[in-house]
């Protein structure tokens, strides 16, 4: 039996999100420094090879060659924060998922009770075309919900990947099923049932899609790091 360790608190979609959004930042704060280390040695070895193979080599003013330095580094140092924040962000929700079962379980029940508002009855057939829009709908309106809870712009940032996380996944299950469904019509009560198979594909959709965009981050990281060998081995 699944035992819910998350703390008595009121479910109201603002607690539900401060809840997941909660143990994502506990993750994050433990993936940050690990992958600052990595975007600080992608840095420093960019602005190297930028400084020996091409400031150096084109004996530049003092005085010119100062600021063009201070340029190219001002923005390597920004895309180096940027890729170290962004990929432990994905790490974070990678690792975090798997702690988010219960919130997964609620937003569907969010959804299926948003789904519920815009059709008489979910217990009748509805062409799968039109069941597709309004699932989907749906989904963007709850999760719009949540995004709401977002003040400060740090925060607002890694929430809005959550949700966007979360948004991909939960479509892509709830439309598959869809799809899946024998006939022409569909039986949005139908779609809903068995959530604990529900939640499990939510949940393996989340893992897929963040370690597929984690996987693609760290290859454009190691890219980074191949691109100045190739300048320090091979053009020297």
């Amino acid at each position: 039996m699944k035992t819910d360790s998350r703390p008595a608190v009121s479910p109201t979609p603002q607690n539900l999100f401060l809840l997941a959004l909660g143990e994502l930042l506990v993750v994050l704060r433990k993936a940050f420094l690990p992958h600052l280390a990595a975007g600080l040695g992608l840095f420093l070895m960019t602005a190297y090879v930028t400084y020996a193979f091409l400031l150096q080599p084109a004996h530049l003013p003092a005085g010119v060659a100062a600021v063009v330095a201070g340029m190219f580094f001002a923005l390597y140092g920004a895309l180096a924060f940027a890729y170290a924040l962004a990929a432990a962000c994905v790490f974070a929700i990678r690792a975090a998922c798997i702690t988010w079962e219960s919130f997964i379980e609620d937003v569907l029940e969010l959804v299926k009770a948003k789904v519920t508002t815009k059709i008489d009855n979910m217990n009748e057939g509805l062409a799968k075309d039109q069941a597709k829009v309004v699932v989907a709908g749906s989904v963007e309106e709850v999760l719009n919900v949540f995004g709401r809870y977002n003040p400060k712009s740090f925060i607002r940032g890694i929430s809005a990947l959550l949700l966007g996380a979360l948004t991909l996944a939960l479509r892509s299950v709830l439309i598959a099923r869809i799809v899946k469904a024998a006939g022409t019509t569909v039986n949005l009560s139908k779609l809903f049932a068995g959530r604990a198979t529900l939640v499990g594909a939510v949940f393996l959709n989340l893992r897929f899609f963040s370690t597929l965009l984690l996987s693609l981050l760290y290859a454009a990281g190691a890219g980074v790091v191949v691109l100045n060998f190739f300048f320090v081995f091979w053009l020297k």
